[in-house]
């Protein structure tokens, strides 16, 4: 049986000005593929096909085919300003990864929107924050926050904890708000409300009534293994 080895199709270095680094900080992108690059001068595009990966330090976006976009301004072809990733997507920071069949990475913002079947951000610790679409909003190309749309789903030790319709999940303190029909689960004993906020380092979860459902409720059974 034959063996494919994969291998480089195109390193680029080039400086990024766009993004919001310092100049000691700023890193080339790299760009691999096994098949095959496609430069197209007019649209100002490179296609890198085949298990394609973007590698800018730690971070990463990997992809069936990858899209780079770059501004041409004075003849330039090295200012890119956005890389969209197809088919099995990965992104990959030093702590986080997101998962999708598409992502669109705004390299000037720092943005990636995830789309398809069930996007998700994997945190290290194993959480996982999964919905209809994913808004991963990056910062010095870590995870800053992620805001999830559409059935938003909580999970925990491999357990379902929360539902929503819509959720901010924010790094630096480790806090996860769902608004809109919340349901938080532990066992089952569940909480019910329009708005909630989930300290997923201490555990401690909060529900607030909102205006146009100012009640929360909460159903506790008592344990299994009381004396009768």
């Amino acid at each position: 049986m034959p063996i494919f080895k994969s291998f480089t199709i195109f390193a680029l270095t080039c400086v990024l000005s766009a993004l919001p680094v310092s100049a000691a900080e700023e890193l080339p992108l790299e760009i691999t593929a096994d098949t095959a690059l496609e430069w197209n001068q007019t649209a100002k595009t490179y296609i890198a096909r085949g298990n394609a990966l973007a590698q800018q330090g730690e971070m990463s976006v990997a992809g069936d085919v990858l899209t780079a976009e770059y501004a041409g301004e004075k003849d330039s072809t090295s200012d890119l300003t956005k890389v969209t990733a197809e088919g099995h997507v990965m992104l990959k920071s030093a702590t986080d990864t997101a998962i999708g069949d598409k992502a669109v990475y705004d390299l000037v913002s720092g943005v990636v929107t995830l789309t398809g079947t069930r996007p998700k951000v994997v945190r290290e610790n194993g959480d996982i924050l999964e919905a209809d679409q994913m808004v991963v909003f990056l910062k010095d190309r870590l995870l800053d926050h992620a805001e999830a749309t559409g059935n938003v789903i909580i999970t925990m030790a491999g357990e379902k904890k929360a539902t929503g319709d819509k959720g901010i999940y924010t790094r630096s303190t480790n806090v996860a708000e769902l608004v809109g029909n919340v349901k938080i689960m532990q066992g089952a004993n569940w909480l019910e409300g329009d708005k909630a906020e989930m300290n997923l380092t201490t555990k401690v979860s909060k529900m607030i009534g909102a205006k146009n459902r100012p009640r929360v409720k909460g159903i506790f059974y008592p344990s299994a293994g009381k004396k009768k």
